[in-house]
């Protein structure tokens, strides 16, 4: 469980790619209210996707969550195809996203 900083990425990219983020999560948050019930957690996984791309531009990273999330990104589009295989999916991550934190600990 290695964590990585290399914070390769001027100020003014940071604002850009923070300015990125809040345009995608408030446009987001309002497309759901006219969007199909299932498209919220895609949405949210999404959104977490963004954000950890963020923090890893900031030169944030921790390595082991790209394998906590590996299961969710090859089945996000069951998210309204197959709810209950993707929430499978959901609850396998975060079972190893729970032992990762123990592990920190």
């Amino acid at each position: 469980m290695k964590n990585t900083v290399d914070n390769n990425i001027s100020s003014e990219e940071s604002k850009e790619g923070l300015l990125d983020f809040v345009s995608y999560v408030l446009t987001s948050t309002r497309g759901l209210y006219r969007e199909p019930h299932s498209y919220g957690p895609m949405r949210m996984i999404d959104t977490l996707e963004k954000a950890l791309q963020l923090l890893k531009e900031q030169g944030l990273a921790h390595e082991s969550l790209d394998e906590v999330m590996k299961e969710v990104r090859q089945n996000r589009w069951q998210a309204t195809s197959d709810p209950e295989a993707f929430a499978k999916s959901l609850d396998a991550s975060i079972n190893q996203l729970v032992k990762l934190t123990k592990a920190q600990n």
